[in-house]
């Protein structure tokens, strides 16, 4: 039979109790009937007047008499609180470092969804007044913010080793174009400064060994540089191949140094993935989608661009041990679970 730890003490006390009991002298067995004399005794006691006491010599030592305490009154018991949720033991809370680096993805993330975007603008500005952009030599777009305000510019890729030169540029204020400029054939200025350096940036990830999930081309953002010599990043993102469903996979980031060398390359997940995002009804918030990340600890800034792109919020659990972040185009927050 299992003993629990509560039956295991009171047998113990017991135990004390029985060898307490052999080790003492032999005490006389009370005589029977004895016991409720004594009590009347000590009542007849109490109501006569007090004598005086005996000498101190004389007075047999006096021995404690053990009192039950009195039985509280019932009561009603309280209804119990639970305890608040505690974090398991395993999960550390996020350090210092973990928070800067998810604060940093929020706001390379959100600097991707802004070019993107003006990105769009330009294109439908641009396409409005150039009838044919392939006939034109467009090879590709570069967007840098000017004030307030983004200018994209539209380029074509130079002949015989010459630098690439604009054909048109647009620049985008408040989500609509203000001000455009476009350069006829044979007077196309050619880029100069960082704007030239994007574009050879652009231009060294196109040999790298990555392929969009869908078959189609890459959506490719440039990341202006932050000084005259300072790496430029490249993200490839692969385009949304129907409505209504959008790719989490075949995305991916290239660091391109000062002397046009790729330095560092990765891609955000290990195999393609799409899913489907319908519109919200009218009136209803966009529901969460669900994502499991494996190769980061962290959510990154992929992670914001698709929750600005998709326009739902998405669930992205990552790490060892799991967490569970939501991200939203505001920033990234843990989920305790």
């Amino acid at each position: 039979m299992r003993v629990t730890r509560p039956l295991l003490g009171l047998a113990a006390l017991g135990l004390a109790a029985t060898s307490a009991a052999q080790n003492a002298p032999p005490q006389p067995s009370p005589q029977p009937g004895l016991s409720g004399l004594e009590n009347t005794v000590g009542e007849l006691r109490d109501e006569q007047p007090a004598a005086a006491p005996p000498s101190r010599e004389a007075e047999p030592p006096a021995v404690p008499v053990p009192t039950m305490p009195a039985p509280a009154a019932p009561e009603r018991a309280a209804p119990a609180t639970p305890a608040p949720r505690a974090r398991p033991a395993f999960v550390e809370p996020l350090s210092p470092e973990q928070r800067a680096t998810l604060d940093a993805a929020v706001r390379r993330g959100r600097l991707l969804g802004a070019i993107a975007r003006a990105g769009i603008l330009a294109t439908q500005d641009m396409l409005s007044r150039v009838s044919d952009p392939a006939g034109a030599g467009i090879s590709g777009w570069l967007a840098e913010a000017e004030g307030n305000a983004v200018t994209v510019t539209f380029y074509a890729d130079g002949d015989g080793g010459a630098p690439p030169a604009a054909v048109y540029k647009v620049t985008i204020l408040g989500g609509r174009p203000t001000a455009r400029e476009v350069f006829l054939a044979g007077n196309h200025p050619p880029l100069t400064g960082h704007l030239a350096r994007m574009a050879a940036a652009r231009r060294a990830t196109e040999g790298l060994d990555h392929r969009a999930c869908g078959g189609q081309d890459f959506n490719v953002l440039v990341v202006p540089p932050s000084a005259p010599d300072a790496p430029i990043d490249v993200y490839q993102i692969s385009p949304q191949t129907s409505r209504g469903h959008f790719p989490i996979g075949g995305h991916f980031k290239s660091t391109i140094a000062a002397d046009g060398s790729v330095v560092a390359s990765r891609g955000f997940t290990n195999a393609c993935l799409d899913v489907a995002a319908a519109e919200p009804a009218a009136g209803q918030q966009p529901a969460p989608i669900a994502v499991n990340h494996l190769l980061d600890p962290l959510p990154t800034e992929i992670h914001v661009f698709l929750a600005i792109w998709i326009g739902h919020p998405l669930a992205v659990v990552a790490g060892d041990p799991q967490r569970l972040f939501a991200v939203t185009p505001e920033g990234i927050g843990e989920v305790p679970r």
